[in-house]
C-alpha cells in the first residue's frame, strides 16, 4: 500500500468516525408514527456504503481511466476533500444544537441563515458531495466518480425534500422566503 493510499485510508476512516459521532450525538428521537417518514437517514447510509463498494469495484476494472497525472489528481482530490469536509462540519457547527440527523424540528427551533446557510440551504450535503467527488477523483476513474456521486446525490436530494417539508411545516412563510433567497446546494446556481 502506497503512502497516498494510507493517507486516504486514514482520512476516510476519520471521516467515517466523525460522521458516526455526529449521528450518535445529534440524533433526536422521532415519534413512532413518523418513523416511516424519516427513514431516509438509514437509506443514506445504505446508499453511501453501496456506492463506495461499487466505486472501488469500478476502479479495479479501469473502464474509464481519467487522463490526469496520478500525483496531480491525488493533490486535487485531497484539496477537494479538505474543502468538502470543512464545508460539512462548518455547516454542522453553524446549526449548533439545532443540527440533527433526524429530519425533525425542536419546539424552540430557530431558522439559521448565517454562515454557510446565508448562501445555500443544505451546505452540509454540499460538503458531502464534494467529499464523495474527491474520493472518486482519487480513484482515477470516471465510472467510479459517477457511481459515488450519482446515487449519493439522488438520495440526498430525496432527503432534502423530506427536510424541507418539515421546515415548511414548522416555519411556514419564513422558510418559504428563505427558500426564495437561497439556493439548495450550489451558491447562485442550484
Amino acid at each position: 500500500m502506497t503512502s497516498i493510499q494510507q493517507l486516504w485510508l486514514l482520512l476516510g476512516g476519520s471521516w467515517a468516525m466523525l460522521e458516526m459521532a455526529i449521528v450518535y450525538k445529534t440524533r433526536l428521537p422521532c415519534r413512532r408514527s413518523d418513523r416511516q417518514k424519516y427513514r431516509s437517514e438509514k437509506l443514506i447510509w445504505v446508499v453511501v456504503i453501496a456506492s463506495l463498494i461499487a466505486a472501488l469495484a469500478f476502479k479495479q476494472l479501469h473502464l474509464a481511466v481519467l487522463p490526469i497525472d496520478y500525483f496531480q489528481r491525488q493533490a486535487v482530490a485531497l484539496i477537494l476533500l479538505t474543502i468538502g469536509l470543512t464545508v460539512r462540519f462548518y455547516a454542522v457547527l453553524s446549526l449548533g444544537r439545532f443540527f440533527s440527523t433526524t429530519a425533525t424540528t425542536q419546539s424552540e427551533h430557530v431558522l439559521i441563515d448565517r454562515g454557510p446557510y446565508h448562501l445555500i440551504r443544505h451546505p452540509a450535503y454540499t460538503g458531502l458531495l464534494i467529499g464523495f467527488f474527491s474520493a472518486g477523483l482519487a480513484m482515477g476513474d470516471l465510472i467510479a466518480i459517477l457511481s459515488l456521486l450519482c446515487p449519493v446525490a439522488y438520495v440526498l436530494n430525496q432527503r432534502i425534500r423530506v427536510e424541507e417539508q418539515v421546515l415548511i411545516e414548522h416555519f411556514g412563510p419564513v422558510y418559504d422566503d428563505y427558500r426564495f433567497r437561497t439556493k439548495k446546494l450550489i451558491p447562485w446556481l442550484y
